[in-house]
């Protein structure tokens, strides 16, 4: 007899296919009858609404069972939408016991795909149907086991009301009913290219050789407010939909997580747009002119609301509007992916699209190869093409703007919108944001909560450790306008919420932010057993990943080293750093940031929050972090470019950080001059100005440098000169590493503008910007050798030599000299001891 009816296998069994998408597959089971679907956003499911349809009870729905395909989480849930035939349910979100990530919902918009897309549906065909029975017990076990359906669907069905799926995957293994598909049963399996959700599967053709699914287009669930509502109150974001067949262009949004970084991210969206009407309209006029191609420029600095501007502007064109005509078609919307794609056919993708196109380019100012590359494949995109705007987003739009329009002036002639930190408060005060940001982030955390995402930040524990048993509300520290930001005032009021009180005197909001973020670094590694981590390594790993970052697992594997190295440079007997511990730290690096774009991880962010972490770090080392970091030879050319991109953004909250960094690019010309320069002309005024100071004092002191890095290498003989421009060594003391060549052009690196440096001008009363290598150390004369000690060969560069902490350096340090002090004064020493002899001889 059979015991049970169930859509798993019992254990032992197996099952086909295990696309990105099988995490997500679900069985429904209502009434006795047995379907798919696709957990959409924590605590819900997609399906259609004849899977939970009872056929007693007058058709009304009642309450259905939802289980994990790939595992044993079993749920109740009740229906909380339905439209036509498509239906979400609604469960508790800890009933499966598996954290979901809200789904991307997709379309299809490219009639000339670099790579054509593949869509694939995971559901419980009646085919596949299995029968096990026990012979010692006579039990006797059914199900449906799980079948993948593979296949394109034409682009003609791309805009009609459902998608076609042509499957030319093999058929299930299996019987099915007479005139019937043997895909039958696949009702409410989810439709996806990539980790897009197309659709849901509505019915099975029994036609054209029984290889056709008809699905629900996911663009015509978001056509319907109240569906949008309910995902958004599930997972704290309103569904957007994306094209998903540019996903090789676009980077991805953050995945949603109870950390600080989160939180603020402009792309999270936690805090509704406000303010910066004008700017919208001029740019939302801009995107529906009449021209094919165009681009415009949005200028500001770090937190002023660039981002949250093209996000808004993203979202609005996007939307869908059922009631608009054929005339006002919603658009395709992203972000352009970092990653190199120069030899990609991808750009040509932007030539062949269903609807128009927003392009967003973010530091634009740092990327004028690849926007030069995107603009020459469009030079002769023309109408009947679809419109395309390129929307660039920089902290400063110096000489490389205007080389722009000069090279593409037939591209190049959207507006120029300069941002300043009081323009998003033009309509609304500081309290008023204040307010309305606290609401939305306690929506946004309560939202985290109920999705099941752990987060054990205790704001009591926090003051405590702080040295704040309470923070009194009388002494609320409310922002002001002035030269504050909207990111500010945001920082302010989260780190407030977190709190749970006003921020007392001296609390710093960013000591609270990084606090809470510290807790979510906490929680990775001891999901990945590296719970007894220094919490100063993880911090500057944490932030080296940050400012290093990743193009491929390598590059991750140097990060990780060169943290080590850095952080236990001054011990004698550091731990060993395995292979399987370096895995370990790189699978919690990308779980803790995962890549929006090619990268191969993210990092902490906003840049205000970056910043702040580096500072910390830097301080606490003695200001030795940034030096040992920049010339370590294990980061590639590239690496370090990054690091100082990062640092030239950091300076304009935390000005120290560039003497620390120039103090390394004066030691180290040769290996960090050039990438200083470009820097210098991306930076924003202000930013460059500290900058240049802080290279130009540098530069008037390489004596005082040269002394500085032979205190860090330790050396016991003074006399001694290793090679000109070597610096203070990163390997640990019985590892070899060859000598770095110079930085080299490569197409990833950010190119200067059409401008050379050479062009800037000089902040008084400093040098100009060209840095000339520092003179090279005199080398003492035969004369000056001691006779009973010869001149020291030739040995490893001083950047590559293994650290050493000796006597005479802590001697030196406790008299208050530095090696050429120590040089100055031992000659009078000499001479004084000399004449104090002669004395004694003759009174003898």
């Amino acid at each position: 007899m059979v015991r049970a009816r169930s859509v798993g296998p019992p254990a032992g069994a197996s099952r086909r296919g295990a696309p990105m998408s099988w995490p997500r597959a679900v069985s429904v089971e209502c009434d006795g009858r047995v379907g798919a679907g696709c957990v959409v956003a924590p605590g819900l499911v997609l399906t259609v609404l004849h899977n939970v349809r009872p056929l007693r009870d007058g058709g009304r729905t009642g309450p259905c069972v939802v289980g994990l395909m790939s595992g044993d989480g079993r749920a109740v849930a009740e229906v909380a939408w339905h439209r036509e035939d498509a239906a979400l349910l609604r469960f508790r979100p800890s009933d499966l016991a598996r954290e979901f990530a809200p789904v991307r919902w997709g379309e299809l918009t490219c009639t000339s795909p670099a790579m054509p897309a593949r869509c694939f549906a995971v559901g419980l065909p009646e085919a596949a149907k299995r029968r096990l029975e026990d012979e010692s017990s006579g039990q006797v076990w059914q199900w449906r086991a799980p079948e993948t359906a593979e296949g394109h669907i034409n682009v003609v069905d791309t805009d009609g009301l459902f998608y076609s799926l042509q499957v030319d995957s093999a058929v299930p293994t299996g019987q099915a009913a007479v005139g019937s598909s043997p895909w039958e049963g696949m009702s409410g399996a989810g439709l996806f290219h990539e980790d897009f959700l197309l659709g849901t599967v509505q019915q099975a053709v029994p036609d054209r050789g029984n290889a056709r699914l008809e699905a629900i287009p996911a663009r015509k669930l978001l056509d319907d407010r109240g569906f949008c509502d309910i995902v958004e109150r599930a997972c704290g974001t309103r569904p957007q939909l994306e094209p998903a067949d540019l996903e090789a262009l676009f980077e991805n949004a953050p995945q949603p997580a109870a950390a600080a970084s989160y939180l603020l991210t402009a792309r999270a969206e936690t805090v509704g747009f406000l303010g910066l009407d004008t700017e919208m309209q001029l740019l939302l006029d801009w995107c529906v002119g009449p021209r094919t191609v165009d681009v415009a420029v949005v200028a500001g600095t770090g937190g002023v609301g660039k981002t949250r501007l093209a996000v808004e502007l993203a979202r609005r064109l996007s939307e869908r509007r059922p009631q608009a005509g054929s005339g006002d078609l919603s658009w395709s919307a992203g972000f352009l992916d970092t990653a190199p794609t120069a030899q990609s056919p991808a750009y040509t993708m932007l030539r062949h699209l269903l609807r128009p196109v927003l392009v967003v380019i973010d530091y634009a100012e740092y990327r004028p190869q690849q926007v030069g590359q995107l603009l020459r494949t469009l030079a002769n995109h023309r109408a009947p093409g679809q419109r395309v705007r390129l929307l660039l987003l920089a902290r400063s739009t110096r000489d490389w703007w205007t080389g722009l329009r000069i090279r593409h002036p037939a591209l190049v002639s959207g507006p120029e919108i300069a941002l300043t930190p009081q323009a998003a408060l033009r309509q609304s005060d500081a309290s008023e944001v204040h307010e309305h940001a606290q609401f939305a982030f306690r929506r946004r955390i309560a939202a985290l909560r109920w999705s099941g995402l752990p987060d054990d930040w205790n704001s009591e524990e926090f003051l405590e450790q702080a040295g704040r048993a309470t923070a009194s509300p009388s002494v609320e520290v409310a922002p002001t306008e002035g030269e504050h930001t909207m990111l500010d005032l945001h920082m302010d009021t989260l780190a407030q919420v977190l709190v749970d009180a006003p921020l007392t005197d001296g609390l710093d909001p960013c000591h609270v932010l990084l606090a809470h973020e510290e807790k979510y670094w906490e929680r990775a590694a001891a999901q990945e057993r590296q719970e007894h981590l220094d919490p100063s390594y993880l911090k500057a790993l944490i932030a080296l990943q940050r400012m290093a970052g990743a193009g491929s697992r390598d590059e991750a594997d140097d990060v990780i080293r060169t943290a080590w190295d850095a952080h236990y440079a001054d011990a004698e007997d550091a731990p060993v750093l395995h292979p399987d511990a370096i895995s370990a730290k790189r699978r919690m690096l990308r779980g803790l940031y995962p890549p929006t774009g090619g990268s191969y991880w993210g990092g902490v962010g906003p840049d205000a929050l970056t910043a702040k972490l580096i500072s910390d770090i830097e301080e606490d080392s003695g200001q030795e972090f940034l030096a040992q970091i920049l010339t370590s030879p294990r980061l590639s050319p590239r690496q370090r470019r990054h690091c100082l991109t990062i640092l030239g953004r950091a300076v304009a909250s935390h000005p120290e950080l560039a003497d620390s960094a120039a103090s390394a690019v004066a030691s180290h010309s040769e290996l960090l001059r050039r990438d200083a320069e470009d820097l210098l002309a991306t930076l924003p005024d202000r930013a460059r100005d500290v900058w240049q100071r802080a290279l130009a004092q540098a530069q008037r002191e390489p004596e005082a440098s040269h002394a500085q890095a032979e205190l860090r290498d330790g050396q016991q003989e003074p006399e001694h000169h290793p090679a000109p421009g070597a610096g203070a060594s990163l390997t640990r003391p019985d590892r070899t590493t060859p000598e770095l060549p110079p930085t080299p052009d490569d197409d990833t690196a950010p190119a200067p503008p059409p401008a050379a440096p050479q062009g800037l001008p000089p902040v008084r009363p400093t040098p100009p910007v060209h840095m000339p290598a520092p003179p090279p150390r005199s080398t003492p004369s035969p004369s000056t050798v001691p006779a009973h000690k010869p001149v020291a060969p030739k040995t490893v560069p001083r950047a590559l030599a293994p650290p050493r902490r000796t006597v005479p350096i802590r001697i030196r340090d406790y008299l208050g000299f530095d090696a050429h002090g120590m040089r100055r004064v031992l000659g009078g020493i000499v001479a004084l001891i000399t004449v104090l002899a002669v004395i004694a001889v003759l009174a003898n």
